[in-house]
């Protein structure tokens, strides 16, 4: 998920979890970096990068899977050599640990940096704590019932969707014109979420929030969808597999 710019997290902190009987710490580790390169701006000759730092009991094999899973590079698509030679885009990558309990971490990485406007990237992960991976939509719901879901998700974009609509009528995002406004209001009612539009999630003990990504250029994020529907688990129930890693959540 992109272009959401969040506030660095001034406090970070340690946060355990036990995985199948194993104990596992996600901390964080902090490191400026000089570029070598030619920078456009004299601020951006530095960088920060903290780390998600992996500790406790995991298997050897399994760390190493786990660490590749939420690096920022893999992520991303990115490398650190890039960033240290001639692409100076990066201001500060950081991470927030929205979940790390029963074998599952649910942590969101972020990559904000500065070209013609400040911009930002982020990503959700939920991570299987027992193989080190990221737990995809099918993993752990009803893949013939995504449809539906996917129905239940859509009523929640589009009501957002009409209440950013009012606010344009409303004059809350300044005078853009009439043509300018109308067009965007058609873009904000064309939104759909399907079944193909599952991607990103975000679980916590009470349920789980999809997270959905409407791609609104720069010049207008500030009206895009926020892009996050909460489900209790007791309304997921017909929708996540028993078998999976959610399935003693709905039991």
């Amino acid at each position: 998920m992109k272009l959401k710019v969040i506030p660095v997290i001034a406090a970070l902190f340690v946060f355990v979890s036990f995985a199948f009987g194993q104990t596992v710490t996600i901390t964080p580790k902090k490191t400026v970096y000089t570029r070598k390169g030619k920078v456009s701006l004299r601020e951006k000759r530095t960088f920060t990068v903290v780390y998600p730092i992996v500790g406790g009991g995991l298997a050897p094999a399994v760390k190493q899977k786990l660490e590749k899973t939420i690096s920022y590079w893999e992520v991303f698509g990115t490398s650190l050599k890039e960033y240290l030679g001639g692409d100076d885009w990066l201001n500060d990558a950081y991470f927030k640990v929205n979940y790390n309990r029963g074998g599952l971490l649910d942590i969101t990485l972020t990559e904000e940096g500065t070209a013609a406007y400040p911009d930002a990237q982020t990503k959700t992960l939920v991570v299987d704590l027992k193989s080190g991976e990221a737990v995809k939509f099918a993993d752990v719901f009803d893949q013939s019932k995504a449809g539906e879901f996917a129905r239940l998700v859509d009523r929640k974009l589009k009501t957002e969707a009409a209440a950013i609509v009012k606010r344009i009528d409303k004059g809350e995002f300044g005078d853009n014109g009439k043509e300018a406004d109308d067009a965007l209001k058609e873009q904000l009612t064309g939104l759909e979420f399907t079944a193909d539009s599952f991607d990103e999630f975000s679980i916590s003990d009470k349920g789980v929030t999809i997270l959905y990504d409407a791609g609104f250029p720069h010049v207008v994020e500030a009206a895009e969808p926020a892009g996050r529907y909460f489900f209790a688990w007791a309304e997921l129930k017909a929708f996540v597999r028993t078998d999976g890693l959610f399935g003693r959540f709905v039991k």
